[in-house]
C-alpha cells in the first residue's frame, strides 16, 4: 500500500484532535482493503475509535472493512460496540464471516445482534454456529444457486441473472426434487449449448463435495489439489446445504500456515494475541519444559560418562557439533513429514517411502560430514586414525537416527490423531540430543579412552 505511513499518522492525528469529520471524510477515501492493512499498526484504542465513526456514519464502508481485517484484529476493532451498533453493520455481511465475528462474542450479546439482524439472515447465521469451528459448516455460505435438474439453459441464465443474493456464482449446482446433489456445472459451459437444453444433459455428475464436519484444513487441500473455485457441502443424505468458496480457502489456508509456524516454534498464535507477559509466558511453558526436562536428561547422560571425559578431555570438544548436526537434520526431516501430511502431499499408505528417503539423505551427509569431521580432528586436534573414525561414525549414527525419529514422529502423531506440527517443537530436538548423547560416547568414547 502506497503512503501508509501518512495514512497512519494522519488517523492518529485527528483522533487525538477529535476531528471526526475530517477523519470521517478521510477514510471513505481510501479503499477498505489498503484501510484494513493500515489498522494493522493502530492500537486496540485508535482501531475501535475510527472503526466506530465508521459504523456511526457510514455503515457501507464499516461492513467493508471489517470484512477485510484479519481475525486477529477484530476484537480490537470491536472492542467497547454494543449490539445496537454492531448488528446494522454484520448485517451488510456475508453470514459465514458473520458467524465467524459472533463466535468471540459474549452469548448475551451474540443473542441480542442476532435478534437485530433480519429474521432470514439470523436464522442462516445461527444454523452455521452449530458447527464446530474449524469446519466446512463454520465457513460456508447458505447462499449459492442451485435448480432442478430439468431446468433449461435459457431458465438457468435468467436465474443467474437475479440471483443478487448468491455470494458468488462460480458454478450452478443441479439438485433434484429432494434437494439432493446431482451435478454441477461452469457458467462456461452453461453459455457454450443451446437455450433448450436441460442441465442434466450437460451437468457434471462426479461432484467433488465435503461434509459439514469436515475439517476445513481438508477442505482446502481439495480446492487446491482439484483446482476448484468452490466446495459443495452436503448432508447424510446427500443434500446441498452450503458452499466454501476460494476466498474463504485462502483465508484458511494463511490461517492453518501461520498456526503450523507457531506450532514449529512451541508456541501459539494466542500468545500473539494477549497483552499480558504472564499469560504470554504461561503459554510456552509446556513446550519450554519439554526442552529443560531433555536438558536435565542429557546431563544425567553426560555425568554418567564423566569418568570417560576425565581421562579423554578431548571429548567433550565434539559434543555440540554431533548435537548440532543431529539436530538440524531431525529438524529437517520432522518440518518436511509434518507439512506434508498437513497439505495432503503425504498420505500414511505412501510415508515409508518418505521416511527411508528421509534416512538415506541423512546417511548420505552424515557420511560426507563424518568424514570431514573425523579429518578435522585427526588433523587440528591431533587424535588418531582410529579416534578420528569413531568421532566421525558417531555423527554418522547420531544424523541417521535424527533422521528416523524426525520422519517417523510426525506420522505416529498424526496416526493418534495430534497435529503433526507438534512433532517439530523442542520434542523432537530434546530426544535427538539424547540419542545423539549416547550414539557419541557409545561409540567414540570407548575409542578415545583407550590406550
Amino acid at each position: 500500500m502506497k503512503d501508509t505511513t501518512i495514512l497512519l499518522d494522519s488517523v492518529r492525528k485527528l483522533l487525538r484532535r477529535g476531528a471526526t469529520v475530517h477523519l470521517l471524510n478521510m477514510l471513505l477515501k481510501v479503499r477498505p482493503a489498503d484501510l484494513a492493512e493500515a489498522f494493522k499498526a493502530l492500537d486496540e484504542q485508535e482501531k475501535s475509535s475510527a472503526f466506530r465513526l465508521l459504523a456511526e456514519r457510514a455503515v457501507p464502508q464499516a461492513a467493508a472493512l471489517l470484512g477485510l481485517i484479519h481475525p486477529a484484529h477484530r476484537p480490537d476493532v470491536l472492542h467497547g460496540m454494543g449490539p445496537e451498533e454492531l448488528a446494522p453493520v454484520l448485517q451488510r455481511l456475508p453470514s459465514d464471516d458473520v458467524a465467524e465475528i459472533l463466535s468471540i462474542c459474549p452469548q448475551e450479546d451474540r443473542n441480542r445482534v442476532l435478534s437485530l439482524m433480519q429474521k432470514e439472515a439470523s436464522e442462516e447465521i445461527q444454523e452455521l454456529l452449530e458447527h464446530e469451528e474449524d469446519t466446512a459448516g463454520r465457513i460456508m455460505t447458505t447462499r449459492f444457486l442451485a435448480l432442478p435438474e430439468t431446468t433449461s439453459v435459457q431458465e438457468a441464465i435468467a436465474a443467474v441473472q437475479k440471483a443478487q443474493e448468491a455470494e458468488m456464482v462460480f458454478y450452478l449446482y443441479v439438485v433434484d426434487v429432494h434437494g439432493s446433489l446431482k451435478g454441477v456445472l461452469s457458467l462456461r459451459r452453461l453459455l457454450s449449448v443451446p437455450p433448450s437444453t436441460a442441465l442434466r444433459d450437460i451437468m457434471t455428475t462426479d461432484v467433488i463435495s465435503a461434509r459439514p464436519e469436515t475439517d476445513q484444513e481438508e477442505v482446502a487441500r481439495i480446492v487446491s489439489q482439484y483446482d476448484l473455485l468452490a466446495v459443495p457441502v452436503v448432508d447424510a443424505d446427500n443434500v446441498l446445504i452450503g458452499i466454501v468458496t476460494v476466498d474463504d480457502v485462502v483465508d484458511v489456508m494463511r490461517e492453518e500456515a501461520t498456526e503450523d509456524i507457531y506450532k514449529l516454534a512451541g508456541t501459539s498464535d494466542e500468545e500473539r494475541l494477549t497483552k499480558s507477559t504472564l499469560k504470554a509466558a504461561g503459554l510456552r511453558l509446556p513446550w519450554m519444559f519439554a526442552a529443560f526436562g531433555g536438558g536435565l536428561l542429557g546431563a544425567l547422560v553426560i555425568r554418567a560418562y564423566t569418568p570417560l571425559i576425565s581421562r579423554a578431555a578431548t571429548l567433550a570438544c565434539f559434543i555440540p557439533i554431533v548435537l548440532g548436526m543431529g539436530g538440524n537434520i531431525g529438524t529437517q526431516a520432522a518440518t518436511i513429514m509434518a507439512r506434508g501430511l498437513a497439505t495432503g502431499r503425504i498420505s500414511l499408505r505412501l510415508a515409508g517411502e518418505v521416511i527411508f528417503k528421509e534416512i538415506r539423505i541423512a546417511l548420505l551427509l552424515g557420511s560426507m560430514y563424518g568424514t570431514l569431521l573425523g579429518i578435522a580432528a585427526i588433523f587440528l586436534v591431533g587424535l588418531r586414525p582410529s579416534e578420528g573414525l569413531a568421532v566421525g561414525l558417531s555423527l554418522w549414527m547420531s544424523m541417521g537416527m535424527a533422521a528416523v525419529l524426525g520422519a517417523v514422529l510426525p506420522m505416529i502423531l498424526k496416526t493418534i490423531h495430534i497435529d503433526p506440527a507438534v512433532a517439530t517443537s523442542p520434542f523432537v530436538t530434546t530426544a535427538v540430543d539424547l540419542l545423539g548423547l549416547l550414539a557419541f560416547f557409545g561409540v567414540a568414547g570407548p575409542r578415545l579412552a583407550g590406550p
